[in-house]
């Protein structure tokens, strides 16, 4: 669902979806291909976009293969550390006319997704919205121009990152799927690195990354990658699992993560871990 005023539009000959059969064994590429396309790619292709015109193209390719074929990102707060003030809809290919008809109607005061997003910690479908909210019958009417709008099985990928920063990507696609065809993992995995990339893009040259990891965090964060569970670790490392689990948490709270696949992205993007 777009989330906010357009300031710059972007619009790409997006790849063809050309379906097939996905393997997912872990967390993060290394283990993951989807006709042969495995998360290092993305990585790879990602790291050496040096526009965020370049890194939304990669990020576009890289959903397509899930179904997605559009997107919007915003900053739903400042961020200091890259010189850039909240802005919705920084970097979007949802239609021309779409948008248009979006700002001019202000729709955006009544979006369900954008109003709600900032209590989310995880990907939701824009159509979960009557079950997560009381939506009134605007707000319902809108969600109908959405889908006629060619914007169908919409979802809403918060991003946190450090010191309160918070942004969002909305991916939509033209044909609708069942919301369990989606492997919501691997899209949350590549907006996060999306959002890591995009801000390392206009850091400034003096500001690092202030997280650190010890040697067992990092250690043990490899393998969480790798997709192996807490008690898998504990026998490989020789160690118990409420000591795993610990120092998981831990990890967690340095890299403001809730979930496994983003703080393994986090952490390969920040160079803290590598595969």
């Amino acid at each position: 669902m777009a989330i906010g005023a357009c300031r710059t539009l972007f619009y790409f000959e997006k790849p063809r979806y050309h379906g097939g059969v996905f393997i997912f064994l872990g967390i993060v590429g290394m283990v993951f291909s989807l006709n042969g396309y495995f998360f290092e790619d993305y990585l790879s292709e990602a790291n050496r976009a040096t526009s965020a015109n370049d890194l939304f193209y990669v990020l576009l390719q890289a959903i397509n293969r899930h179904g997605f074929d559009s997107a919007l990102f915003s900053l739903i707060t400042d961020h200091d550390d890259i010189g850039q003030k909240a802005d919705f809809g920084i970097i979007c290919s949802y239609s021309e006319s779409w948008m248009s008809h979006y700002f001019e109607r202000w729709c955006r005061n009544i979006d369900p997704a954008a109003l709600d997003i900032a209590r989310h910690d995880e990907v939701f479908f824009w159509g979960d919205m009557p079950e997560l909210m009381r939506l009134r019958k605007d707000q319902h009417a809108l969600m109908f121009l959405e889908s006629d709008a060619c914007l169908r099985c919409g979802l809403a990928v918060p991003l946190r990152g450090m010191d309160g920063q918070f942004a969002a990507l909305g991916f939509a696609a033209t044909e609708k799927k069942d919301s369990n065809e989606y492997d919501l993992d691997m899209v949350t995995a590549y907006a996060n690195h999306f959002y890591v990339a995009y801000k390392r893009l206009y850091r400034k040259e003096d500001r690092q990354d202030a997280v650190f990891l010890t040697p067992k965090e990092r250690e043990v964060l490899t393998w969480v990658a790798s997709g192996k569970t807490d008690s898998e670790i504990a026998s490989i490392l020789n160690l118990s699992r409420n000591t795993i689990d610990a120092h998981v948490r831990k990890v967690f709270k340095k890299l403001n993560a809730n979930s496994r696949v983003l703080a393994s992205v986090k952490a390969i993007s920040m160079g803290l871990i590598h595969i």
